[in-house]
């Protein structure tokens, strides 16, 4: 059941123990830090035959030296039992049918099943394990499985998935790779702590600088133009990086062979069908769940509002369910973009990944089992309040929880009156109301180009004159003038803003203004402006005429 897979140069088991011993390396290029400072040491006070100054200051920069070196890369603490991991905890009793699939794919592939399944809100799945000495003594399994992948993936395609983070622990051919997984994570988690602590320096020194800058202004003089830099911290990261940089080479190949390997366990288990259909999924899955937080969820952040209770994250399921947003991510999934691999990335390319298992012989079982993964999980509503708890950050706790219509329309309604703000503050300018008549009485008074002149423009539209300056800002003009009478329709009770999962949100009007507003506008903001049919029109809908937005 083979697939082709790019060629890693020397043999994997070969990378595997070169990645190895480059790792040991790393902690032994530490060691060998710390025995040059002292041979240095030792040796300047031979050559001197007497304690002195100068001597003291070297060792004291010795230490400074040193000091990191040891507290970041042999003493920084570790995961402990009682630390907490990330999302939040699905025990056997809570979620029977997720733990019985879990447990029957670990079976399947021969492997140890976790001790701990732990529910998170990314689009990700992946086994933590606490191992010792690198990576080479075995300890407690963590699975953590991303909630949006049981609301986007079949219970065939999250098989694949399971399979596949199994599938790291049973491959033969890669048995090293475990340890250099580990490995990688050690020293990236050292290398980080380095820069942690430049950065933490940094913003020391920095702060001493601009205090030194203030007082050296103050008394006239320039300031020294020093800038912060991190220190010993920031360039012992430097070095390690680029010892590190060699280590993830050889290992990240490791990697990506770990990946296809795993990828053919999938297949050998779920199916080949389901492993390429959920491999085309993730990245679809990813982008729908970003474009969801951002343009659904957060929609209501800055007016204080968030969705009901354990919708931040679950109301990606109305997006996915939506018809239109369906066929939408299905074609993404059907037209993955290429890349081009990249030596220092533990993972192959995803469209390389789905040709090779594509390339599979067809083994009959299709896509699996169709149903939706998220049947498995019981109380789904109570498990999404949870990660909302544990996962988002302190000020959403001081946020107001509102229905999903309202609040697209707080929001929305918000963000017009922000839009509608310079037309209205240019109004006020030239002494006339903030509201639509001020604006229409504007206009009958010759006075649209002195609002203009007020109004946000691109450069391109200030600078132009005569004829084409009127051209270019008609749009800025028009756009303004409807956001203002949309924001009053809406504070007026006349007008609200709808939800829609296919699209953005749409302004509902009253009857009759949906289709003759837009002429209206035209003939208001024409060379020769006419107001009276959106005079009429909106008196008709019931907008008073003193009807002043807040914005």
């Amino acid at each position: 059941m083979g697939a082709s897979q790019p060629s890693t140069g020397m043999s994997t088991s070969v990378r595997a123990m070169t990645a190895v011993a480059l790792l040991a390396g790393f902690y032994l290029f530490a060691l060998g830090i710390l025995a040059a400072l002292v041979a240095v040491d030792i040796g300047l006070y031979q050559a001197s035959g007497q304690l002195r100054p100068a001597l003291v200051k070297v060792w004291a920069l010795s230490a400074v030296v040193g000091y990191p070196v040891v507290r970041v890369v042999f003493l920084t603490r570790r995961r402990k039992d009682d630390d907490e991991l990330p999302g939040v905890p699905a025990t056997r009793e809570q979620q029977p049918a997720l733990w019985a699939l879990v447990d029957r794919i670990a079976e399947q592939t021969g492997v140890r099943g976790p001790a701990e399944i732990r529910l998170v809100h990314q689009v990700n799945a992946s086994v933590m394990e606490e191992t010792r000495l690198l990576g080479l003594l075995p300890g407690k399994r963590h699975l953590l499985i991303g909630v949006p992948l049981l609301m986007g993936l079949t219970e065939g395609e999250l098989e694949a998935v399971l399979a596949h983070e199994f599938g790291h622990y049973s491959n033969r051919d890669v048995r090293l790779a475990g340890v250099t997984v580990a490995g990688r994570a050690a020293v990236l988690h050292t290398i980080g702590g380095l820069h942690e602590r430049a950065d933490a320096h940094q913003a020391k020194e920095s702060a001493k600088l601009q205090a030194k800058a203030g007082k050296r202004l103050a008394k006239g003089r320039k300031p020294s133009g020093e800038q912060a830099t991190g220190g010993v911290d920031r360039a012992l990261a430097k070095v390690f990086t680029l010892y590190a940089k060699l280590f993830f080479r050889i290992s990240e190949a490791v990697g990506r062979r770990q990946e296809y390997a795993a990828d053919l366990t999938a297949a050998r288990i779920a199916g080949r069908d389901a492993t390429a259909a959920a491999l085309r999924k993730l990245p679809v899955l990813d982008s729908a769940q970003d474009f969801y937080l951002g343009s659904y969820a957060t929609i209501g952040w800055s007016t204080g509002l968030l969705p009901p209770s354990g919708q931040v994250y679950g109301g990606l399921a109305h997006l996915l369910a939506d018809p239109k947003r369906r066929q939408e991510l299905a074609e993404y999934a059907l037209e993955l973009p290429e890349h081009r691999p990249d030596p220092y990335d533990s993972h192959p390319p995803i469209d390389r990944r789905v040709a090779a298992i594509e390339a599979l012989p067809d083994d009959g079982r299709g896509v699996g089992a169709a149903g939706p993964a998220f049947g498995l999980l019981r109380e789904a509503e109570r498990v999404l309040a949870e990660l909302e708890v544990v996962s988002l950050v302190p000020e959403a706790a001081g946020k107001k929880r509102v229905e999903w219509p309202e609040l697209v329309h707080e929001a929305m309604l918000a963000d017009a009156r922000t839009e509608a703000g310079p037309l209205c503050r240019a109004l006020t300018a030239l002494g006339l109301p903030p509201t639509v008549d001020g604006a229409l009485d504007a206009i009958d008074a010759g006075r649209t180009g002195a609002l203009v002149d007020r109004l946000p423009r691109s450069e391109q539209a200030a600078a132009a004159t005569g004829r084409a300056a009127r051209e270019l800002a008609r749009p800025f003009f028009r756009a303004a003038l409807s956001r203002l009478i949309a924001v009053s329709l809406a504070g007026a009770g006349l007008a609200h803003w709808e939800l829609s999962w296919s699209g953005p949100a749409t302004l509902a009007l009253p009857g009759g203004l949906t289709d003759r507003l837009a002429p209206a506008l035209d003939a208001a903001c024409a060379d020769e402006p006419d107001t009276e049919p959106l005079r009429a029109l909106l008196a008709g809908a019931g907008l008073p005429a003193a009807a002043a937005p807040t914005v």
